[in-house]
């Protein structure tokens, strides 16, 4: 048997499918107490809501001091990942803004994943907008097949988006993030110069921790080759996707080839 249930917040859909014997009001009762945490996260991190607390704190109405716990444990993150990438990825826009939005939303998805284990299902796979989490048993021989969609799909306003590469994810690698331009073109930009990144169409990473996965994706897009190689001697498991002259070009790690679906 198996459940799925769709819940809507910072103007994203996020989908739960569950395996086992899971009672549709466990799941009501349960996917109504995430859809709660995760508008609770839009309103203490929107960019776009006036009122937000990183929205005072960029305006220098507050420090983070004033906030609640959970803003300065998203920034350190933040702090984290750039370090580790090596500037690729920054929390500031090019005009000088607080955005931590390149990790808000995994973090987000790992914030509220406790609530999904209250479900009793066997296994689950939790994902928004190419960010994918897995746990227990699968479907697809004890795993779950997750494909990569088509960075041109966007522009061929399809309504099914087509796939260029798929992957199993388990306990050996239960993460996936993918970012890109695709669908919102010019909202990473590249830290050297400041305007928007042109250097991967879209990039994916696997592995076991979503948020560094979501982190090392968008921070390779951001910083093209030389943060892709960093990746790659980080041990990060990655494939960087280009489009030249409507053709898809992909690079990928030796792991990612191995795992292939």
């Amino acid at each position: 048997m198996s459940a799925s249930c769709t819940v809507t917040a910072m103007t994203m859909d996020f989908r739960l499918e569950a395996e086992g014997d899971v009672s549709p009001e466990a799941l009501e009762v349960v996917m109504s107490h995430v859809e709660s945490d995760l508008r609770w996260v839009d309103e203490v991190f929107s960019t776009y809501r006036e009122d937000s607390w990183i929205s005072r704190l960029s305006r220098g109405e507050c420090g983070v001091a004033d906030a609640p716990p959970a803003v300065a444990e998203v920034l350190d993150l933040c702090e984290r990942f750039r370090d580790e990438t090596s500037g690729a990825f920054d929390a500031r826009s090019p005009a000088g803004a607080i955005d931590p939005t390149g990790v808000v939303k995994t973090w987000a998805m790992e914030r509220v994943r406790w609530r999904l284990g209250l479900l009793g299902a066997t296994g689950w796979l939790w994902g928004c907008a190419g960010d994918v989490v897995v746990d227990g048993r699968g479907p697809a021989d004890g795993g779950w097949r997750v494909g990569i969609a088509d960075p041109r799909a966007a522009a061929a306003e399809t309504s099914v988006a087509p796939m260029v590469s798929a992957t199993v994810l388990d306990a050996r690698a239960s993460a996936l993030a993918t970012s890109g331009d695709a669908h919102r073109p010019g909202h990473i930009w590249d830290p050297r110069t400041g305007t928007p990144a042109t250097h991967y169409a879209q990039v994916s990473v696997r592995g076991t921790d979503l948020i560094a996965c979501d982190a090392w994706a968008t921070a390779i897009v951001a910083g093209g080759k030389k943060t892709l190689k960093l990746a790659l001697d980080h041990g990060v498991d990655v494939m960087a996707l280009r489009t030249l002259e409507g053709k898809v070009h992909a690079q990928s790690s030796p792991g990612w080839e191995r795992r292939r679906a």
